[in-house]
């Protein structure tokens, strides 16, 4: 035999507030809330990935990203090339400086102007110069008794150093060029090889 309502103690019973279901109004409203909260953050996300175009330059924009000119780049120089511009206050502080540098027609760096030699290590001024009859960079330590490290146009290291110039993003449009100050690119340092040993024949 099936158990009756009539069986169950009064406790036991739903009330008729129960069975009322949610009110239809109150339902389209909670969609409308979650509908307006997804449009707001999509709007805000456009804006900000959008913000470094609307900008007149130069500008720091959210994001740490830099706009600059295309004035800012160095001109194109066959040859030896031109030497990089340097970047820094009042735009941005002196541990943010950078050297713009043109690597070729197509290609543009932004190398911070401060390096260290290791891991920890003093941090010494990077400045153009010229290395191996071609534009490169220069970076004088007096922490290591005035030693000069050089590098080439890309930042390479090309004498005295074991690691590269550290370099931020960068991006060149048809009328501003986006530096990502929030995106440092560091260089690791190369360890030296020990020299291979040459195998003499026995009785030589």
């Amino acid at each position: 035999m099936g158990t009756r309502i009539e069986d169950q103690p009064p406790e036991h019973w739903a009330g008729p507030d129960s069975l009322d279901p949610t009110p239809v109004w109150k339902q389209f409203a909670l969609i409308g809330v979650f509908l307006f909260l997804g449009l707001v953050l999509l709007v805000g996300v456009a804006a900000f990935a959008a913000a470094p175009q609307l900008v007149t330059p130069p500008a720091l924009v959210p994001g740490d990203r830099l706009v600059l000119p295309l004035s800012a780049l160095p001109p194109y120089v066959t040859g030896a090339g031109a030497l990089p511009n340097r970047i820094g206050p009042p735009l941005v502080d002196e541990a943010r400086g950078f050297l713009l540098g043109r690597v070729d027609r197509t290609e543009v760096i932004a190398v911070r102007a401060l390096w260290s030699p290791g891991e920890g290590q003093p941090e010494c001024p990077v400045r153009p110069g010229i290395v191996g009859e071609k534009v490169g960079y220069i970076a004088s330590c007096e922490q290591a008794g005035g030693q000069l490290f050089m590098f080439d146009a890309r930042g390479n290291p090309s004498v005295g150093a074991l690691r590269g110039l550290d370099r931020y993003l960068v991006s060149v449009t048809t009328d501003r060029v986006i530096v990502n100050l929030d995106r440092l690119i560091v260089s690791l340092e190369r360890s030296s090889a020990p020299p291979t040993p040459s195998v003499v024949p026995p009785g030589e």
